[in-house]
């Protein structure tokens, strides 16, 4: 008896370590860690091959662990670890709640503590805890299909998320005052003009892409037919889920925050641009009166911008390890053996996002843009929002890698970058969408009824508007699902299509993280060619295409005021 208690008080729930398994998993992936740092530290490679490394790493981590599992199904990952597993009709099946004869009477299979010698008395009959209806009937269980949870790797998954989760924790620490800071100093800068043009340009472009996205993957997925077999009308139970959709209306005056500190510490960055932007005028304005007080200000926010960018230095140092551990419990958290029958909407997802990233690079390279020498730094925002799966941690790196290394202007990336990770996301709102749709049409024989293309329209429309409201919210692809399903008027479809759609979630977030942080990176580089707004040491335009571009605009802005001048002097 305190064995036992010490054992769950202690090494299960404070430790983490109750089983020998556990313990040799993670000193086996520490001690790959360790090296994998020492090997850092003695070996100079650039920073792309080190992330690499790491995911290859942690790829293979993940993948062993499955392979030792025997790549289970179902719920598998959703308890304890404690259960009962059996193999019956081909399917893993938690077995915990179920009943079983033993001659005398039923006896519960979680109270059957010797698992190896289990298989004799669950062989025949089992039955359900739900007033004893018979689930199933002469069940072929043998001492090789049956099994306990896996344990072990969850008390796993809690020791390699813990580098994980400090380099996640340290990235979304410095998010709001890096978005703060970057805005305030662009607006409250004297002689800032064309804000108002730049943000214009960049939600256009932003909401664009959503549409695209959601084209090209609708029919993808409507022409290949993903969801047949999966019969949603045959599911309905009734409900729609638990987020409520909002008004438009309602969405805007919620950026504008009520409470200055309740707007710093909430996860969105929609009303941190809102405050950066009236703080940021106020600043002119005020300068008239105190210029000398509003330069100190200005002296500190340059001084605060080091300090923070120092900060996100000391967490890059870690992102290899952090990276390798994010892509091993990525893999060993998810029952991707459940994946097998919906493999192909999965497939149809991620062709929509190469299909998007094709299509923006096609762009930039119409548009006048060194392809080589984008990517040459696009993939380091890339990789990262793969790794971390949010683009909110991905921020500083994009708003670096655009600034630093693209050379695009600061007027641009404290404007737009920002905004990317708020508003018109192109992987969670347009191809997640596109998908959405596309499977509950071919799905189901009721909604199939409704004029595709009516159903097309109004699906496109939606997720336009939703893409405006719901982005930054913890969990989008979900909110997303909701709100899409809801304002076609298919709400009651939300519990069958999600449950199809949170069983791959995890695996398709990485890359719909990747392609949406690659659309931030894609719409401030748009912006900054169309307004010239790149520094002469770029290697994304040539001096020469980035001169005449600045002609033409300064061209136009000079037409533009003489026009003004002679109508306020008529």
């Amino acid at each position: 008896m305190l064995l036992s208690s010490f054992r769950e008080t202690f090494l299960e729930k404070f430790l983490s370590i109750s089983t020998w398994q556990s313990l040799l998993a993670i000193l086996i992936f520490f001690g790959l860690m360790s090296g994998f740092w020492y090997g850092l530290k003695k070996i100079k490679i650039k920073f792309v091959y080190r992330i690499l490394i790491g995911m290859l790493i942690g790829f293979i981590v993940g993948i062993t662990i499955q392979i030792i599992i025997g790549f289970p199904g179902g719920s598998w990952f959703s308890h304890s670890g404690n259960s009962a597993w059996a193999m019956i009709d081909g399917n893993w099946i938690d077995i915990s709640k179920y009943y079983v004869s033993n001659g005398e009477g039923f006896v519960s299979i979680s109270s059957i503590v010797d698992l190896e010698n289990a298989a004799e008395l669950i062989k025949g009959t089992i039955f359900s805890d739900n007033n004893g209806t018979e689930a199933f009937v002469n069940a072929i269980v043998s001492d090789q299909s049956i099994k306990q949870g896996v344990h072990w790797v969850i008390e796993f998954n809690v020791w390699a998320s813990l580098l994980k989760q400090v380099f996640i924790n340290g990235i979304l620490l410095i998010t709001v005052p890096v978005v703060f800071i970057a805005i305030f100093k662009v607006v409250a800068t004297p002689g800032t003009k064309g804000l108002g043009r730049i943000s214009g340009k960049a939600v256009a472009i932003l909401l664009i892409n959503v549409a695209i996205a959601f084209t090209i993957t609708f029919w993808l997925g409507y022409f290949l037919k993903i969801g047949n077999g999966l019969n949603f009308d045959n599911q309905l139970q009734g409900g729609s889920g638990t987020t409520d959709s909002k008004s438009l209306p309602s969405i805007i005056w919620g950026y504008v925050p009520s409470n200055f500190v309740v707007a710093f510490s909430a996860a969105a960055v929609l009303p941190i641009i809102v405050l950066a932007v009236l703080f940021g005028t106020a600043t002119k304005f005020v300068r008239k009166k105190h210029p000398e007080s509003m330069n100190n200000l200005m002296n500190f926010m340059n001084r605060a911008w080091d300090i923070i960018m120092s900060v996100l230095m000391m967490f890059m140092k870690i992102m290899p390890l952090a990276v390798m551990a994010m892509l091993a419990t990525s893999i060993t958290t998810r029952a991707i053996g459940a994946l097998g029958s919906i493999g192909l909407i999965l497939a149809v997802g991620y062709i929509g996002l190469f299909v998007m990233l094709g299509f923006m690079t096609l762009i930039l390279f119409v548009s006048g843009i060194n392809i080589k020498a984008w990517w040459k730094y696009a993939w380091r925002p890339l990789i990262q929002g793969f790794s971390t799966q949010s683009s909110n941690a991905t921020l500083p790196i994009t708003m670096q890698t655009l600034n630093s290394e693209m050379k695009v202007s600061d007027k641009v990336v404290s404007i737009v970058a920002p905004l990317s990770t708020s508003l018109g996301l192109v992987a969670c709102a347009g191809v997640q969408a596109g998908l959405i749709m596309s499977v509950l049409h071919t799905g189901s024989d009721s909604v199939s009824q409704m004029n595709i293309f009516a159903y097309f329209i109004m699906g496109l429309f939606t997720t336009v508007v939703a893409s405006i409201g719901i982005a930054g919210v913890p969990g989008t692809a979900t909110v997303v699902t909701f709100a899409v399903l809801n304002g076609i008027g298919f709400g009651p479809y939300f519990a069958p299509v999600y449950a199809i759609f949170g069983a791959i979630d995890g695996l398709f977030d990485m890359g719909r993280t990747a392609t949406n942080v690659t659309g931030g990176v894609f719409a401030a580089t748009l912006v900054a060619k169309e307004e010239g707004l790149f520094e002469n040491e770029t290697e994304l335009i040539s001096a020469k295409k980035l001169e005449s571009i600045k002609d033409k605009i300064s061209k136009k802005e000079s037409k533009k005021s003489r026009k003004i001048f002679r109508k306020n002097k008529n």
